[in-house]
């Protein structure tokens, strides 16, 4: 196993394409483009500016905003800077955005929209990428904070089950060789334009932008809108998009219904289609792998944000018929797979156990919070290196993993890892609310929902009145993909024989309504 502390960086990979192409157009947003010279000038400017305003190196700045040509811009300032970087999404409520700010630490926030932008956030003093770029003092040699393998690249926060959002350190080594795993797991290439669409808060971002540039490729940003499924295949053969990059729920409400003539025309010149984030539907897969543009392969990833996104892969290509189970695949270049029982032991084919991931490409822990990372980034007897335990259950089908579910109650809706308890303590914490239980129901469509049931302090209140107050509540303190789509009221939660809420009966009538 290669040691992560001798890989080179990301930014070693897209300064080789700035030497090698400095025309080549390397972002595209709107109406912006820039080459990858002018990509690199700018994060120069970027990072000479957040040096000018004191020493950043090994800091965590924040970047808020969509991701456009400038969020590119402002990571790579970041990088070039020295400092990691973490998402500030602008629809997240404040206090989750002042938790991520405090818990960082971040001296200064960059900003990659052109208005309403604060001057302070928090407490964090607000630096838009714009007026760095303009501000730009001249090339006088080389950045002193240049980074190596061994630093932190980003941190991102995921759910957490006590309440509190954690964030996940990633390293620049891992982070490298991933991506260079991906470049060969997915045989990107130079003549490639990639189109990113996923918000810039989910850690799948991260290979969507910047896999592209580490094979020289082209990189199509959707921006802050979202578009509408005419308008994002109109895009794809405007722009002759080679890969879509997009989340399992994006993937079937855009390309999951039967294709018109038209729609086939525009997607005409795709290579591929990956998503991921939760499983897909079978019958949208075999409807895509038996229709007009079953020639173009899709590909389900799967990966948290601890084992560097996508650590796994699985092609479905024209005929394929997998039954109704979907599997992960196989481990992308730079990651291990170990499946073990509950006593430690590898199961064999066909058992079921816990999934380890390990490799080059794991993430160097939790922020602040050693107790945690004890517990989940482990080592395994006779074996070198760390490994992160996912509480993810999966089996073996031949060389392929399936994923059967979580080993905990953490789950994942449009794309986004949940931990239920996180809601449930917040709906406790709430005025009138004596009781909460979250869990996940199906929908009116089949898909997945989160699903929460309350009980009120005042049974009086109408139970409408009562469920608009405690959906509003939750959505000023929890971001929208985390607020249920249903709320119920019970008179009681039901207990069990141990004098604990009896969560199975309270989720058994789940999806009823």
């Amino acid at each position: 196993m290669a040691d992560r502390t001798d890989l080179p960086t990301t930014l070693d990979a897209i300064e080789e394409r700035v030497r090698r192409t400095p025309d080549r157009t390397a972002v595209i947003c709107g109406d912006a483009r820039l080459g990858y010279r002018g990509l690199w000038d700018g994060a120069q400017a970027v990072a000479r500016a957040l040096a000018a305003r004191g020493p950043v190196r090994g800091a965590v700045v924040g970047v808020l905003g969509p991701g456009n040509e400038r969020f590119m811009t402002a990571v790579l300032g970041c990088w070039l800077a020295g400092a990691s970087w973490t998402p500030l999404d602008p629809a997240w409520p404040e206090e989750r955005q002042r938790h991520v700010l405090a818990d960082t630490g971040a001296p200064l926030v960059l900003a990659t929209g052109g208005t309403g932008v604060p001057a302070r956030l928090h407490g964090a003093p607000v630096l838009r990428v714009a007026e760095a770029i303009a501000e730009a003092a001249p090339d006088d040699g080389p950045l002193p904070g240049r980074p190596g393998p061994g630093d932190q690249a980003y941190v991102i926060y995921t759910s957490g089950s006590t309440g509190t959002p954690k964030g996940v350190c990633v390293d620049h080594g891992p982070l490298a060789a991933h991506l260079a795993g991906a470049v060969e797991a997915y045989g990107l290439a130079d003549d490639d334009v990639l189109l990113s669409f996923s918000a810039p808060a989910f850690d799948a971002t991260v290979m969507e932008m910047w896999a592209g540039l580490v094979a020289g490729g082209t990189v199509l940003l959707r921006g802050a809108a979202l578009w509408t499924g005419p308008q994002l295949f109109s895009r794809v053969r405007a722009h002759k998009v080679t890969y879509v990059g997009c989340t399992t729920a994006y993937f079937e409400t855009f390309f999951g219904e039967e294709l018109t003539a038209r729609d086939v025309e525009l997607l005409s010149g795709l290579r591929a289609v990956f998503f991921g984030g939760e499983a897909p539907s079978a019958a949208v897969l075999r409807r895509w792998t038996s229709g007009p543009l079953a020639h173009v392969p899709l590909c389900n990833g799967y990966g948290p944000t601890e084992a560097v996104i996508a650590a796994t892969r699985y092609w479905i290509r024209e005929g394929w018929d997998g039954g109704d189970q979907v599997p992960i695949g196989t481990c992308v270049p730079g990651h291990e797979a170990v499946v073990l029982d509950a006593e430690g032991r590898e199961v064999p084919p066909g058992s079921s156990g816990e999934l380890y991931l390990g490799g080059v490409c794991v993430a160097r822990g939790y922020l602040n919070r050693p107790d945690l990372t004890a517990q989940r980034f482990v080592t395994l007897p006779g074996r070198e290196g760390v490994y992160y335990r996912t509480g993810d259950l999966v089996s073996r089908a031949g060389a392929d993993l399936v994923f059967l579910g979580r080993v905990d109650r953490q789950v994942k809706i449009r794309g986004f890892r949940i931990e239920p308890e996180e809601i449930e303590v917040v709906l406790r914490g709430l005025p009138r609310v004596r009781g909460a239980v979250v869990g996940v129901g199906r929908g009116p469509g089949g898909r997945d929902r989160l699903e929460a049931y309350v009980v009120p302090e005042d049974a009086a209140v109408p139970q409408d009145e009562f469920t608009d107050r405690v959906r509003r509540a939750l959505r000023g303190r929890l971001p929208v993909y985390m607020v249920p789509e249903l709320i119920r009221v019970l008179d009681e939660l039901p207990l069990g024989a141990t004098g604990k809420v009896d969560r199975a009966r309270v989720l058994a009538g789940a999806g009823e309504a």
